[in-house]
């Protein structure tokens, strides 16, 4: 029996095409606004990015539709409060417009990097690692891969631990099998988390540059790097302390795999950082407007030489037409990502003008929360909202729009807990995309993952960056 179909299948099908064009347009419009100052590109990314929210709608989750209603509600408060409201909306409009050309140049390396054999191979060299490694590689090598795919890099590699971890690989014992699982699991569960401290390509980056202009990826770099290296080591640390010694004598012996896969997807990997930092450099952009430019060229290259046949020339022609064959799919997957993103960034630009700045200075001096004391409570407010449901990317950008002029605090200082406490809600909270993917993975309950698997380390974790955050106060 065929199944019914949708009202966007019944449209005809010039309709359907120029509908499914309409996220490249916005992406088109964004770049042409940004990098050339050129209004007309800022219409037609405003135009077309609510063609495309409107067909989107009925496949968005639930999460999803409620934060766009929430900023429909607000864009109808700002219209009340406001004597002149029109500037405020097409600068929230402007900000959801950034974010979803952000989300979908990252979306593009994604598609690139999951039909991609050398990813594959990579990571298949990371989850074989000896066990006195395998912490190192896995989170490291997770880090590294969502640079690239994001989000992606939890499907890929939890997909690899599984197919890894046998029990015939555990020579038979179940309990081998389920100290693996749980060991890798929590290994790139902690490396994903460290993508908000270390990637400049990232989702975080992005919201913390563009609600504090006043910082640079060079000046978060010196503070944010060393706070991820203080993660990643107790994490290690914590690994070895509660392996399992007495199940070592019973692991069976393998041969290690070669590292050749993994060190070229390395070179790969900051053949594309740097890409984006020199379009930064030679176009005069900030960082998270030149990922909007190189992100995608990159993603059509990589592509393009997956693609070639021998003798069958640059392979471009085959690249595009894949994109543009399987563009609804390939957009459509973005809409989630630039509900909540976009949505997220929106309602701060909206919020924001409502508050009255003076009386907010006013409420900070009276908790005497300044310096290192105030970006340790911006920490522990968003890892705790995060214990609720209310995604870190609404309570980032909120505060940073907020505080991201530095009322009380050093922007370094404010950035750096936000981004700690981006991470920590990435492994303490049941309701994370990144815990909810994994747990969907092994069948093991989020909040088993999150609480039981993980709740040492967080325990551990966050009072060690809150004396962290207090020793940096001291030197910024």
């Amino acid at each position: 029996m065929q199944a019914p179909k949708g009202i966007f299948d019944m449209l005809p099908r010039r309709v359907r095409n120029t509908l499914n064009a309409t996220l490249p347009l916005c992406m088109l419009g964004t770049l042409l606004f940004l990098v050339f100052d050129l209004e007309t590109g800022a219409w037609l990314a405003r135009i077309t990015l609510l063609f495309y929210l409107l067909v989107q709608w009925p496949r968005q989750a639930r999460m999803a539709k409620g934060i766009l209603l929430v900023v429909i509600a607000m864009a109808g408060v700002v219209v009340w409060h406001e004597t002149q409201p029109f500037p405020i909306l097409l600068q929230a409009l402007d900000r959801l417009c950034f974010f979803a050309t952000f989300v979908s140049s990252l979306g593009l390396l994604r598609v690139s990097a999951m039909r991609s054999r050398l990813v594959r191979e990579a990571g298949n060299t990371l989850i074989r690692q000896k066990p006195a490694l395998r912490y190192p590689t896995l989170s490291l090598g997770t880090a590294l891969f969502g640079v690239i795919i994001n989000i992606g890099v939890l499907n890929l590699f939890g997909a690899m631990v599984l197919r890894s971890n046998t029990l015939k690989a555990a020579g038979g014992h179940d309990d081998i099998q389920a100290a693996r699982e749980r060991r890798m699991m929590l290994s790139i569960l902690r490396g994903f988390a460290l993508a908000p401290l270390v990637s400049p390509l990232g989702i975080t980056m992005a919201v913390i540059l563009a609600n504090m202009p006043s910082l640079t990826w060079a000046t978060l770099a010196p503070v944010a790097l060393p706070t991820a290296g203080l993660f990643f080591l107790l994490g290690w640390w914590l690994d070895w302390q509660r392996r399992p010694s007495h199940l070592a004598s019973r692991v069976p012996h393998t041969a290690p795999p070669s590292l050749t896969p993994l060190w070229q997807f390395t070179l790969l990997a900051l053949a594309i950082t740097l890409g984006v930092f020199a379009v930064s450099v030679a176009a005069n952009l900030r960082l998270p407007v030149a990922v909007l430019v190189a992100c995608p060229l990159s993603a059509v290259l990589w592509m393009a030489l997956q693609r070639q046949r021998l003798g069958g020339g640059t392979g471009l022609p085959r690249a595009l037409t894949l994109l543009g064959r399987h563009s609804r799919l390939i957009f459509g997957a973005n809409r989630g990502e630039i509900a909540v993103l976009g949505g997220s960034a929106c309602l701060g630009a909206l919020i924001t003008p409502l508050i009255d700045q003076q009386l907010l200075h006013e409420l900070l001096l009276a908790t005497h929360l300044q310096g290192a004391a105030m970006a340790v409570a911006a920490m522990l407010l968003v890892v705790a909202l995060a214990q609720v449901g209310l995604n870190p990317i609404v309570s980032v950008t909120l505060l940073a729009s907020l505080l991201g002029d530095g009322v009380g605090v050093d922007p370094r200082l404010l950035a750096v807990g936000l981004m700690c406490a981006w991470s920590l809600s990435m492994i303490s909270s049941p309701f994370t995309a990144s815990m909810l993917v994994l747990s969907q993975l092994i069948g093991r309950s989020p909040y088993r993952i999150a609480w039981r698997w993980n709740g040492l380390f967080f325990l551990l974790v966050v009072p060690m960056l809150s004396l962290w955050i207090g020793m940096l106060g001291q030197w910024l």
